[in-house]
């Protein structure tokens, strides 16, 4: 990688002694993209959900970053990195919090201003996924997104600093090994090391690709429009380690119905695509969650905040458009 980055610098050095002013406005176009390179991870949503083990709230801070590459086509895997789990308390008591960051691209077509709210879900259930591989945290998917004002919970500067840390020793390598490029090929101006730091960090990004053997995490397809084509999400931190996720977790949606003031019942809709019959599913329903199982093809474990009345809950199978649907009345 040091060889390739070696070249971009020769190929400036030329550039500088043969035209000059093209070597001016290429250096003033990469120092402006540098700096937007170097900017911290940037709120976009937040979601409020709850570790189901102890009822605590947890909120997963979802951040848009430039640090972090997109796909480079549909079926490529989606690149996320993740902090560490923090902790923090407001006027309602003690809450736990993380971030995961994605390419500023993939949060604009799945992030809080997706039109299709089941591509938005499907982005949030996979954070869950991503957030129970690496920290062995199982988090209700029974969740609310804040509104838009509130893009995130916890403390921001010590998220960013978070997120920062896990490349802090690559960047620092880099600093240093273009700081003595910098010297050694005299380029002037405040910034024009960074400046090329996206494309050395693309160039990390492939090699490290090459030698990666690692099974990545099977996601499900965003988007009705695209229904053949499959998304991958892989976790990008400081062991490149890609976690296998075996089942999928399938689309699905939850209505609160009210009577009057009062919440009678929650009906839950689950999407089955290749499911053709009741008999391939195994439901488990008690008083706080519900656990859906399709045999090599989905898994889906909701809890609820509110308290099922799980000997009253019903079911029904429409083969129509292979979905489940769950009754589930509200203890009185």
């Amino acid at each position: 990688m040091m060889k390739q980055a070696q070249n971009i610098w020769t190929m400036l050095d030329e550039m500088a002694d043969n035209n000059p002013q093209a070597y001016r406005k290429f250096i003033d176009k990469h120092m402006k993209e540098g700096k937007e390179y170097m900017k911290p991870p940037e709120p976009h949503m937040c979601v409020m959900t709850m570790i189901t083990s102890t009822k605590r709230r947890y909120f997963i801070n979802f951040c848009s970053w430039n640090k972090i590459p997109e796909p480079k086509t549909p079926d490529d895997a989606i690149p996320v990195m993740g902090t560490p789990v923090l902790h923090d308390k407001d006027d309602n008591g003690d809450f736990t919090y993380s971030g995961v960051a994605f390419n500023p691209k993939i949060l604009e077509e799945f992030g809080i201003d997706c039109k299709n709210s089941m591509d938005r879900n499907s982005l949030i259930n996979l954070a869950i996924d991503y957030i129970f591989n690496q920290n062995k945290i199982t988090l209700s998917r029974s969740f609310t997104i804040l509104p838009s004002k509130s893009k995130s919970k916890g403390n921001l500067p010590v998220l960013q600093k978070a997120f920062q840390g896990l490349n802090k020793n690559a960047d620092q390598e880099f600093d240093e090994h273009l700081s003595e490029m910098e010297k050694t090929f005299g380029l002037q101006g405040c910034g024009a090391k960074d400046s090329l730091l996206n494309k050395l960090a693309h160039m990390s990004t492939e090699d490290n690709e090459q030698d990666k053997n690692a099974p990545n995490i099977q996601l499900p397809g965003l988007g009705k429009e695209q229904p053949k084509k499959q998304n991958l999400i892989q976790e990008i931190d400081p062991s490149n380690q890609i976690h296998d996720a075996e089942l999928k977790v399938p689309e699905y949606s939850l209505e609160e119905i009210h009577k009057e003031e009062n919440l009678e019942k929650l009906v839950l809709t689950v999407k089955l695509p290749g499911v053709h019959k009741v008999s391939e599913c195994e439901l488990d329903i008690s008083e706080d969650d519900i656990d859906l199982t399709v045999q090599d093809r989905y898994h889906l474990n909701l809890s609820f905040h509110y308290l099922i009345n799980d000997s009253i809950a019903s079911a029904k199978f429409n083969k129509s458009d292979s979905s489940l649907v769950i009754n589930l009345p509200i203890q009185t």
